[in-house]
């Protein structure tokens, strides 16, 4: 491809770039305003939508107060004249849309129904609302659920219209129930009081909420004002019993009302078990909706259903991809007249870049040495000097990555040095230390009580036990101690290792979660030396949260060895990554706390030894260099990662041994036993 083609490509592409981006940006800021918008319009429509609620039960209490103040109203209940209660319960149902409204006496016994005039007698003394009233409550109302033996007694028309079946609803709560075993209605009771105040009888009203669509329609045309789009209602309201539609103009493919059609698990756990209002993106029956959910709750403030606004997201969907699309067009006409500048200037470019590309080629070769005349001014000119600049550049980092491979190196074999020179001390110190402990254990027996002669020999053999600790750690670093390895259970392991430090976290008040993979093979390992491992790491830990937290020990299986992941550090002394082992099978253990957690600039040290960040006389920064030997003989690997202030998480990887290994290790092990 030649020069002219590829300017005019790479023009082509930053006005792209910067287009497409710009559109994505943009797009994204439209689609976030528009959905806050869209959350808002929700919000407020639910809130319209509870007032419209309230307003019903604000509007049947109040009927009830004003029929209950007639005085010859107080006195036809008083004498229980129906014939005058007839005619005006039958009004007051007619003008408060009422599916129930009877009179009852101050013994709860009802004198007239106005829906079902031939039924009278009966004792509704039980009644929650009733009840109330004639314990000396005043007009009280709000929302019930009535069983449908209730309202089969009131008027069967109402049981009817109560039993709803229930449909299955993809992502909703599992449920056994096929049909609605009660009603939820909108109740209001109040007394009636005759001459002195006495009390002479209850008013009781309802309204069924089961199939009355005259609230959600009410809501979908003064809220939404019966807008439509795309064919379907923009807004849309829903009464919901428990989590099951009752009243809706939510509709199905067919047209029909969803009646019987329930809500998500996610909504009904937060708005029916936590009592919260819910507002965001949900699918509601067949289409997506910005929704808004208001738990509804009874007399005694119990959730028992669901008040529902939402709008058909459709809309603002298409606004976001209109301007998108604009968004677009606008970046396509950028790019036309973005080609024909990028032509002309294409041009008076390629030629002097050739010498440009002579120089490339030299550089290419390894050939740093060579620089190129600056002869022509303007945008080339700066591009001759950033090429000789670049030049010089590449040859020093040329010397300096030579510089740093040579400093590597010594550093290497530094600390190989180190450890022979560990290990032969080690051996040459071991034998005078352990006749200075035995003789100071001798002289001890013989010194006197309470003397500082005894307290100086204790001196000594505290320093010289810690001189022997000292001197074992030195020989486990240098890997004097071939391990003795068996067919294990690395759970096991885990679990000794925490029952030996079990008592120290729980005085630390620190909680321990073990999260144990139950089907985790066997591994070919030494058991002693992974669990000195496992201690030294929960030791660790432990003192990273002297004020009590959380250490977790987990197990698992792993596929493969995929190397570090991001934000770890597969480590060795000095901070050297250890590469990569073959892909194979390996299981492997994490021991996290949630302690203060390790300065960057310390993570790279961790596994050199001697190196600790603790007080003296609290660790001698052997441990994990030890433990890095011990899984390094063992062909694993060790990860560390940890942010601070929230603590770090250690990874030890351990190979598990081919089938035909672990079945004769198996085999010698029960030999053995």
């Amino acid at each position: 491809m030649t020069l002219r083609r590829r300017t005019v490509l790479s023009m082509l592409s930053v006005v792209a770039i910067s287009g497409g981006v710009c559109t994505l940006i943009g797009g994204h800021l439209l689609w976030r305003y528009l959905g806050r918008e869209a959350e808002n319009r929700v919000q407020q429509d639910l809130n319209a939508a509870r007032e419209f609620y309230d307003h019903r039960l604000e509007a049947m209490a109040a009927a009830l107060q004003y029929t209950a103040l007639g005085e010859r109203f107080s006195e036809a209940v008083a004498a229980a004249e129906t014939g005058y209660l007839a005619p005006r319960l039958a009004a007051v149902r007619r003008s408060a849309a009422l599916d129930l409204l009877y009179v009852a006496d101050a013994q709860g016994r009802v004198i007239h129904r106005a829906h079902r005039p031939q039924a009278s007698g009966d004792s509704v003394a039980d009644d929650r609302l009733v009840r109330e009233v004639l314990q000396g409550g005043g007009v009280t109302s709000g929302t019930m659920l009535v069983p449908v033996e209730t309202l089969e007694k009131e008027d069967p028309s109402l049981a009817e219209r109560a039993r709803i079946r229930i449909l299955p609803t993809p992502k909703a709560v599992p449920s056994d129930s096929t049909e609605l075993d009660a009603g939820m209605m909108l109740c209001a009771a109040g007394p009636v009081f005759g001459p002195g105040g006495r009390l002479v009888g209850v008013l009781r009203a309802g309204t069924l909420l089961s199939r009355n669509y005259e609230l959600v329609d009410q809501v979908q045309n003064t809220v939404f004002r019966g807008e439509q789009y795309a064919g379907k209602p923009l807004g849309t309201a829903t009464v919901f019993q428990d989590d099951v539609r009752i009243s809706t103009n939510v509709l199905r493919e067919d047209g029909s009302r969803a009646i019987g059609t329930r809500v998500s698990a996610e909504v009904h756990d937060h708005v029916l078990r936590q009592g919260k209002d819910w507002l965001g993106r949900a699918w509601v029956v067949n289409d997506w909706y910005v929704s808004a959910y208001a738990p509804i709750t009874d007399v005694d403030r119990k959730s028992i259903g669901m008040l529902y606004v939402g709008v058909l997201q459709r809309k603002f969907r298409d606004v976001a991809l209109n301007t998108l699309v604009t968004f677009a067009l606008v970046t396509l006409a950028g790019l036309l007249a973005a080609g024909l500048v990028a032509w002309k200037l294409a041009d008076s470019v390629s030629r002097p870049v050739r010498a440009l590309v002579a120089a490339s080629e030299a550089v290419a070769r390894g050939d740093f040495s060579g620089t190129v005349p600056v002869s022509s001014s303007g945008e080339i000119s700066a591009l001759m000097r950033t090429f000789n600049a670049m030049a010089n550049s590449l040859r020093e980092r040329d010397e300096l990555l030579k510089q740093r491979t040579r400093l590597q190196l010594t550093r290497s074999e530094r600390l190989a040095a180190v450890g022979r020179l560990a290990a032969g001390v080690a051996h040459e110190i071991n034998n005078p230390l352990t006749g200075v402990l035995t003789f100071s254990h001798m002289l001890l027996r013989n010194a006197p009580e309470n003397s500082q002669q005894k307290e100086d020999i204790e001196a000594i053999i505290d320093a010289t036990g810690r001189c022997r600790d000292i001197v074992r750690g030195l020989l486990n670093f240098s890997r004097q101690n071939e391990p003795q390895k068996s067919l294990s259970s690395l759970n096991e392991v885990l679990r000794r290792a925490l029952n030996l430090t079990r008592n120290q976290a729980r005085l630390n008040r620190i909680a321990v979660v073990e999260d144990m993979d139950a089907d985790l093979p066997h591994l070919v390992i030494d058991p002693n030396q992974i669990q000195e491992v496992a201690v030294n790491v929960i030791l660790n830990a432990i003192d990273a949260m002297p004020d009590g937290g959380t250490l977790t020990v987990r197990t698992r299986a792993a596929a493969q060895d995929s190397g570090a992941a991001e934000g770890e550090r597969a480590a060795g002394p000095s901070g050297e990554a250890r590469p990569a082992g073959p892909p194979g099978r390996w299981a492997e253990f994490e021991i996290a706390d949630t302690g203060c957690g390790i300065p960057p600039e310390n993570l790279e040290h961790i596994m050199d030894p001697f190196f600790t960040t603790k007080p003296p006389g609290k660790g001698t920064g052997l441990g994990l260099a030890i433990s890095y030997g011990i899984v390094t003989e063992h062909g694993g690997q060790i990860r560390v990662a940890s942010e601070l202030n929230r603590g770090t998480m250690v990874t030890v990887r351990l190979p598990v041994a081919p089938k035909e290994k672990a079945d004769e290790d198996e085999a010698a092990h029960t030999r053995g036993g």
